[in-house]
């Protein structure tokens, strides 16, 4: 089974994202911290909206997808700074990138 990692604080975020998980046969765990060993997931889904998103992604850039909503532009132009190439807006990652995820 594929191991998806999750960082985010909102609640609803954690819901939706593990009923897309759980329905595609991926196995979720939420991440709490900054600090943590990202060897046993195959990506990491991170929630630019959590306040150690940007320390996140310092780390683990490369197999991340990071999100956040559209008015959030600076946010999303510093996931990108940071190295992460899957950087989309909340509309597009729970629409089109959720659904349909395949690691």
């Amino acid at each position: 089974m594929k191991n998806v990692g999750l960082l985010s604080k909102d609640v609803i975020t954690k819901t939706r994202v593990l009923e897309a998980m759980e329905d595609q046969g991926y196995q979720l765990t939420i991440i709490n911290s900054s600090v943590f060993d990202s060897s046993g997931f195959d990506v990491l889904m991170v929630d630019l909206d959590d306040p150690t998103a940007m320390l996140v992604l310092k780390n683990h850039a490369h197999k991340s997808i990071a999100f956040a909503s559209a008015n959030d532009e600076d946010k999303l132009k510093a996931a990108r700074q940071a190295g992460c190439e899957r950087v989309y807006k909340h509309g597009e990652f729970f629409k089109k990138i959720l659904p349909k995820f395949k690691i």
